[in-house]
């Protein structure tokens, strides 16, 4: 079934020239999780991960992935005749490394709606010839269509901030200039409106244009209730049909205009080049604005982690009561989902990643309904789940015995969960980034010759994305660069060291931190993190042999806390079920 979709998808490039065509895994909005409409990569090649490149050429199809993926993608796309290109590892180049190396001065087809301003340039940059074009949409059978759903606004009680408020915070930043974005996840922060468009990311397509005194929303009409429209209008937010944005566009002529190329799609940019307007690239002010939480949202996502706590308490509860022998991988993934729906959250933050043994190997492995292992009473399983909550989002990992283990894995998960405290227990000095500190995380593991594919840490929105930058914690560098970016006071970040070994087993461990300011003296303001994750960590799990005195007391504190922090909202058997989860070491 695949390889006919790649051919005709191969026929429709020979008849328009095209040497090589580009896809990737984003939708209009450059948004990492996208819509179902917007799953073209699947549907030609068999993929299912979040992230991905496809180069088709003439001759082959490659498929790009990151070290998350390396293993799934061997699953799913070798069988389909797609060949694997695995980023990170010492062979591979990135796909604009691997485009010039073999199609250099070639006609690369692209969907301009689809693809960054920055890849874009790049290749203009190397000589190639872009063809915008979308060649695909024609060639895919029974597609998903965009979402219609009503949108909703959240209250100023958990925003902090008012719509208008944010609007001219935003106005008096910009002075003169216009600005146009494109992500998702800023327009709706800034509105203070969530929708239902992408699963598990409530944000809504549309696009926002802010030109002088008016804000203009692309997004159709339908989707708002009368009492929302009446709110936006007094707030003075002028909508418009989302595709009449481009359209729109061409209508701006002599302005400066502020884009983030690494958020705003090639077709905008095209849309606004000439006509007298002179264009700055430049992080958009809205997406440092939500990055920071203020004092109302910071509150608020200290209560979202303790109901998540609650929830995530509870699947424990269940985990240690049932026979492990009777249960899969995929009753777990539903048990936990379940858990979380029943007591607070309004949806899962992500689709879940519950994981025995082996499977953990693969970094975002997730079970199914048709594809799953059976757990047994031996061996660990790992979970990264989390929620959404009027409160805010929540993201967390642990790993966990199911009964016997050996030494090797005690000896790796200690040493992952010392990584961990390492990083959510420092102190640093402001004007310090993610990449400076991904270090911290890292050294005890590299120590051992050991490393991970992925980042340590990523910011995590309000009732947003899970992913959202910046903060990002990792020693490499991406164009986005979100790993350069300070870390500020408020600034929500994940903390999620583990290893990966192919075949065998697979830990992490994560927490979320909240950037915070500490002392200021004579060196300076130095901050720290505060963690906002309530959840013990497994002590069958831990081998006190490869921990110092001074990490151990860190465990003790933090199981401390997390007790405490949950006892009012348990009832008698999961207080005393907790009581003895955070016993000290």
């Amino acid at each position: 079934m695949v390889k006919e979709r790649l051919n005709s998808l191969k026929n429709a490039m020979e008849k328009e020239g095209i040497d090589v065509y580009y896809l990737n895994t984003s939708d209009y909005h450059m948004s990492e999780y996208v819509p179902e409409y917007f799953r073209t990569i699947l549907y030609f090649s068999g993929f299912t991960g979040s992230m991905a490149t496809l180069l088709v050429t003439k001759e082959d199809t490659y498929i790009f992935v990151d070290g998350r993926y390396h293993l799934q993608a061997d699953r799913q796309c070798l069988s389909n005749g797609v060949k694997v290109m695995k980023l990170g590892t010492a062979d591979t180049d990135d796909p604009l490394g691997f485009l010039k190396k073999n199609f250099k001065g070639k006609v690369i087809g692209l969907d301009g709606r689809r693809t960054g301003v920055n890849f874009a340039k790049d290749l203009l940059r190397q000589g190639f010839t872009i063809l915008s074009k979308d060649i695909y949409s024609d060639l895919i059978e029974d597609r998903a269509p965009l979402s219609k759903d009503p949108l909703w606004k959240l209250d100023e009680r958990y925003t902090g901030l008012s719509r208008r408020k944010k609007i001219e915070l935003i106005r008096y930043c910009l002075s003169d200039k216009v600005h146009i974005v494109n992500n998702l996840e800023s327009i709706a922060y800034l509105l203070n409106l969530r929708g239902n468009d992408i699963l598990h990311t409530p944000v809504f397509l549309s696009y926002l244009v802010i030109l002088g005194g008016e804000v203009y929303l692309f997004c159709d009409l339908e989707r708002f209730n009368e009492e929302l429209l009446d709110e936006l209008y007094d707030d003075g937010i002028i909508i418009r049909p989302y595709e009449s944005y481009y359209d729109f566009l061409k209508l701006i002529r002599g302005k400066k205009i502020l884009i983030d190329e690494n958020k705003v799609n090639y077709e905008t940019y095209l849309s606004i080049k000439g006509r007298g307007n002179k264009i700055y690239n430049m992080t958009s002010i809205i997406e440092e604005m939500k990055a920071v939480k203020n004092p109302v949202e910071q509150e608020n996502m200290r209560l979202a982690h303790i109901y998540d706590g609650v929830a995530v308490l509870r699947f424990l509860m269940w985990l240690d009561s049932v026979d492990k022998n009777s249960i899969s991988e995929y009753d777990a993934k539903e048990k936990i989902d379940a858990l979380r729906l029943e007591y607070k959250a309004v949806d899962l933050s992500f689709s879940s990643i519950v994981a025995y043994n082996e499977n953990a190997a693969q970094m975002h492995y997730a079970p199914t309904k048709e594809d799953h292992a059976m757990l047994k009473d031996k061996g660990i399983l790992l979970f990264d789940t989390g929620g959404h909550y009027l409160e805010g989002s929540t993201d967390i990992t642990r790993t966990v015995a199911l009964g016997e283990v050996d030494d090797e894995v005690r000896m790796w998960f200690t040493l992952v969960l010392k990584s961990m405290f390492n990083l959510s227990s420092v102190k640093f000095l402001k004007g310090m980034n993610g990449n400076q500190l991904d270090i911290l995380a890292r050294k005890d593991l590299w120590a051992r010759g050991v490393d991970y594919r992925c980042g340590t840490g990523h910011g995590v929105g309000y009732l947003l994305a899970v992913h959202e930058s910046p903060p990002n914690v990792r020693h490499s560098h991406t164009k986005a660069a979100s790993e350069l970016a300070q870390f500020k006071p408020g600034m929500i970040c994940s903390d999620e060291p583990g290893v990966y070994f192919d075949g065998k087993f697979g830990i992490r461990c994560e927490n979320m931190i909240l950037c915070r300011k500490d002392e200021l003296n004579e060196y300076g303001q130095f901050l720290s993190f505060e963690t906002l994750t309530k959840v013990p960590f497994d002590r069958k799990l831990i081998d006190k042999r490869y921990l110092d005195q001074e990490t151990i007391e860190r465990i003790d504190a933090y199981h401390e806390d997390v007790y405490r922090s949950l006892l009012p909202y348990l009832n008698e058997e999961e207080e005393k079920f907790l009581r003895k989860l955070t016993e000290k070491l």
